[in-house]
């Protein structure tokens, strides 16, 4: 069994030469397994071992007890040991979570404390029950993976073993161990399954450990492909200007759509989505309307307008404050992020014009005063070279977002529209070179700022 986990960890890589090597020591038979096939194994992995035990307290006496055992089997072995405690229930307390899941997320929150690699004990057996388990809660391809031999600085050198050969081992070096008392329970499903339904399968397939073991290897390595294509596929799709480009992740097959939606979740730090999330993801980007969104946990958001998927932003506002512009002044929207500067030129010529820029007739507009910026309202309408259009069919016809169209920004008086800025100007009342006019001048706050520290 020594030489045929040695090779398991050179075939995968798992523990790089000259690493500090810690073993989680529950004192069971599996971790005292490993503990004494890795420290035998030290000079070949040219690496140095190390020990580590966390008591999660939920076992009174009995708990103590494994931790007792952990400190007088390193002090026989001569290996340096790191002994923690954790109050499992007070996190249930505080999260929520379930006993087992609590005690998993500080099991490796203490793993990760040193910063180097950790070996765990986990073997062919619990290989196959976390597959029976993934299957029996449902899952995709992923969860038949089972048990990877590496993730991070979590390596599991013996998963290539059957617990067994883990017993014969022990036999054989006359090794004690401890036995926790709530593994004979069969209120937890892993129990439920070892005892009940793993007796009647391996009736069928004996070595059923080890067959699965064997399809997990094929299973990883085709997994490991479908997500290198999702992640190119996300990549592809990724606009400079922000957001996901729909059509290019409609053109590829649904199985990477689902994969690279879920990859998007990741990198968006969505915790624990459902398939459900990953399924609204999908059916979002190939949705005929134009506008609509997801919401995910944590109150996040993901919004398709039009071709483009986006992340709704928290903080984006949903309309903003009318305000006069200020004749000869400059008239700020914090909204917008904008400010709009107004002046009078008593013969208007094109040179005058720059980028975001416009002129109108001076005799056209209907009191000076009365000159304003502000959100679109119901009704309005602007002339354009057509004749005149409703500001809600342009702005559709524009695809502008159904909750972004109360943030375009209309330039109005009294006589109605003279802008919708950027996409619009109204036809009639355009200064023509020679006229008297109001030139109206955009500048957007980063372009603002940037002119400030070049002075």
């Amino acid at each position: 069994m020594r030489d045929k986990i040695l090779r398991f960890i050179r075939e995968n890589e798992l523990i790089p030469p000259g690493s500090t090597l810690v073993c989680a020591v529950s004192g069971g038979k599996d971790s005292v397994c490993l503990l004494h096939v890795m420290l035998s194994l030290q000079k070949e992995l040219s690496v140095t071992v190390k020990a580590a035990h966390l008591n999660h307290q939920l076992r009174g006496e009995e708990s103590d007890r494994d931790e007792a055992f952990v400190r007088n089997l390193c002090e026989s072995l001569f290996v340096p040991l790191a002994v923690s405690r954790a109050d499992v229930l007070a996190r249930c307390e505080e999260t929520g979570e379930s006993v087992e899941e609590a005690a998993r997320v500080l099991r490796y929150q203490f793993f990760d404390s040193f910063g180097s690699p950790v070996a765990t004990a986990h073997t062919q057996d619990d290989n196959l029950e976390t597959v029976l388990l993934n299957l029996v809660r449902g899952t995709a391809l992923r969860g038949l993976c089972g048990i990877p031999p590496k993730r991070g600085r979590i390596i599991r050198p013996m998963l290539c073993v059957s617990r067994q050969e883990v017993e014969q081992y022990l036999l054989q070096h006359d090794l004690a161990h401890v036995e926790d008392s709530s593994n004979a329970s069969d209120l937890p499903l892993r129990n439920r399954l070892r005892h009940e339904v793993l007796p009647l399968l391996r009736r069928e397939n004996p070595n059923l450990s080890e067959t699965v073991f064997r399809m997990d290897a094929v299973l990883r390595q085709e997994n490991a492909y479908l997500e290198s294509q999702a992640s190119s596929l996300l990549q592809s799709c990724a606009l400079p200007s922000g957001g996901w480009s729909c059509s290019v992740l409609r053109a590829a097959p649904q199985a990477l759509q689902a994969r690279a939606m879920r990859m998007l979740l990741s990198q968006l730090r969505i915790a624990k989505p459902s398939q459900a999330h990953v399924d609204a993801l999908v059916h979002l980007i190939s949705a005929a309307s134009g506008t609509s969104s997801v919401t995910l946990p944590g109150g996040k958001m993901l919004r398709r307008s039009y071709d483009v998927l986006l992340i709704a932003a928290d903080d984006v506002p949903q309309t903003f404050e009318q305000k006069a512009l200020l004749l000869g002044g400059e008239t700020e929207i914090p909204e917008l992020s904008l400010r709009i500067s107004c002046r009078f030129v008593k013969k208007y010529e094109k040179s005058m014009l720059r980028l975001c820029t416009f002129a109108f007739k001076y005799d056209t507009i209907d009191e000076i005063k009365a000159l304003c910026i502000r959100p679109r309202r119901a009704g309005d309408e602007i002339q354009l070279p057509g004749g005149s259009r409703s500001l809600k069919k342009l702005l559709i016809d524009r695809k502008v977002p159904r909750d972004a169209r109360s943030l375009v920004p209309v330039v109005a008086d009294r006589a109605g529209v003279l802008l919708v800025y950027p996409i619009a100007a109204s036809v009639t009342r355009q200064a023509q070179p020679g006229d008297a006019a109001i030139l109206i001048h955009f500048v957007h706050e980063k372009e603002y700022i940037q002119k400030e520290d070049t002075q």
